[in-house]
């Protein structure tokens, strides 16, 4: 009888595959590492073929800030989005609304996991998180995003106004930018016209949109030519925006 060698290897049961869930969705594709993995993930959610608007915007958000673009041959982000777009058929603008949604539920995981939250619980009200988390105590937010639809929590997200709060009008009078009647910046000597007036502009949108309780955001720019092509596309999406609501 020939002797046969025992290998010390266990041949029990295996553990499972350990699989990321919140809620009821699954976000094995979103977390992974492999960029090819997180790409295939989105493209079949927008297919169809799964149905989580919250794993797929989490993938969205991590292609963005962990840079998986690059591993997938873009340079930047917005070419992913345009390569993303022309494929599958889906407008870059809902594309974005998507990544702000898995913005949202990442950088507010633990306590919507607390509570449950899913795709069936409205991931559209989750762009407006933050905004309420600003406004109300975190207690009462996060009970509202359950029981609110996405037009009460978005409307109710922007906290009560203050009647007692009023704005001064902003004006410019020569190196001075006044509130009412006060010195509210005053430019440096020297500075050249061409960075006052840019400067300038920058101060007057944002006065402009504190006086209609608006939210403005500045954004860099190549050069002038750039800009004015962003504020064309930037006009015409506000308003597609507004429309919808």
């Amino acid at each position: 009888m020939n002797d046969v060698a025992i290998q010390n290897q266990y041949d029990g049961q295996k553990r499972p595959k350990k699989k990321i869930e919140s809620g009821q969705f699954s976000l094995d594709f979103a977390y992974s590492q492999d960029a090819v993995e997180v790409d295939s993930g989105i493209k079949e959610t927008l297919r169809g073929v799964k149905l989580s608007i919250m794993a797929m915007g989490i993938a969205l958000y991590r292609v963005d800030v962990s840079g998986l673009f690059i591993d997938l041959g873009f340079k930047r982000f917005g070419e992913y989005i345009d390569h993303l777009a022309k494929e599958t058929g889906m407008s870059r603008t809902n594309l974005y609304n998507w990544e702000y949604i898995g913005e949202a539920y990442v950088k507010n995981r633990t306590e919507l996991d607390k509570i449950g939250f899913s795709d069936d619980d409205g991931p559209t009200k989750l762009p407006y998180l933050g905004r309420a988390l600003e406004n109300y105590p975190k207690r009462e937010v996060f009970k509202n995003i359950i029981e609110m639809s996405r037009r009460e929590f978005e409307e109710w997200s922007r906290g009560q106004p203050k009647k007692t709060k009023k704005y001064k009008s902003i004006r410019i009078l020569g190196k001075d930018v006044l509130a009412g009647s006060k010195p509210l910046v005053t430019f440096a000597e020297g500075i050249s016209p061409k960075d006052q007036r840019y400067y300038e502009g920058l101060i007057m949108e944002g006065a402009k949109a504190v006086k209609q309780n608006e939210y403005a955001k500045v954004y860099r720019f190549y050069d002038e030519a750039e800009a004015r092509k962003f504020d064309r596309f930037y006009q015409r999406e506000l308003k597609n925006l507004r429309t919808k609501k």
